[in-house]
């Protein structure tokens, strides 16, 4: 029985074919070259003294809660977390499920100086350039839905671009794919993307798996609601942080942001 991730990557499969009629290849690597240098992303999440490391994320919907945010403006938004301190930008561009588009990255490019990540169900090459042609600085390789080939490949192209790529896992099968695939910035899903569900114990348990893997730049991706959960993964090993619907959900996005960060008061949570 199929379940939601294998059905938005069939979706993506229907839609690729379309999109590479409308756009062929070609014109996606000459788009390639009108944009603006590649900021490294690994550099924006090493730079010390500046807080925690959040990876602040634009996403209109899900396909678990629906509409997150009543407002969605995806620029305002993107300079609201470069002003308040995120060391990156997660940008959905998933259109049918999470209602995102390449064009919030490409606009977001322009108006922004902190890496972007196109946050995508990513498994064919075309994507890898259209992520560069958008403007992204980095990208996302979903380790659960690629085989260990698939997955070192599409790192590679990147890397031949100047992408990185963000290797995402949930499971010890999926960090064996990220080791063969040669991973550098390895992110830990605590979500379930079959259900929905966030379970932090994920993360804690998989952290188990990188020791004495210096190489790794560590991102935990997904249930982390306060300053108090940022500071125990941080003790934990972690060094960066995706953080989506609690960002797009707060009342006000750029003190919550603020928040995990660390330099900003504790806001509630009901």
């Amino acid at each position: 029985m199929a379940n939601i991730l294998d059905e938005i990557f069939a979706a993506k499969r229907t839609e690729l074919k379309s999109t590479r009629c409308e756009v062929p290849l070609a014109e996606v690597k000459i788009k390639m070259g009108d944009q603006r240098d590649v900021i490294p992303v690994m550099d924006a999440l090493r730079v010390s003294g500046e807080g925690s490391k959040i990876i602040a994320e634009i996403k209109r919907r899900t396909p678990f809660k629906g509409d997150l945010v009543e407002q969605f403006d995806p620029l305002a938004i993107a300079q609201a977390y470069t002003d308040n301190g995120a060391a990156a930008i997660s940008i959905l561009t998933e259109s049918r499920f999470f209602g995102g588009d390449l064009d919030y990255v490409e606009q977001a490019s322009k108006a922004v100086s902190i890496p972007l990540l196109r946050k995508d169900f990513i498994f064919d090459e075309y994507q890898v350039y259209e992520s560069r042609a958008c403007g992204a600085d980095f990208f996302l390789l979903i380790a659960t839905s690629l085989d260990k080939n698939q997955l070192k490949d599409l790192l590679e192209l990147g890397k031949e671009i100047g992408l990185t790529a963000l290797v995402e896992t949930h499971d010890e099968k999926d960090m064996e794919k990220a080791f063969h695939a040669g991973a550098e910035l390895l992110g830990i899903n605590n979500r379930d993307l079959t259900s929905g569900k966030t379970d932090l114990e994920i993360s804690r348990r998989l952290l188990k798996e990188t020791k004495g893997m210096n190489n790794l730049l560590l991102v935990c991706e997904s249930g982390i609601h306060s300053r108090a959960q940022v500071e125990e993964f941080e003790g934990l090993g972690m060094h960066a942080f995706l953080i989506g619907e609690s960002l797009m959900k707060a009342q006000n996005i750029s003190d919550k942001l603020q928040e995990f960060t660390g330099h900003g008061k504790i806001q509630p949570t009901g």
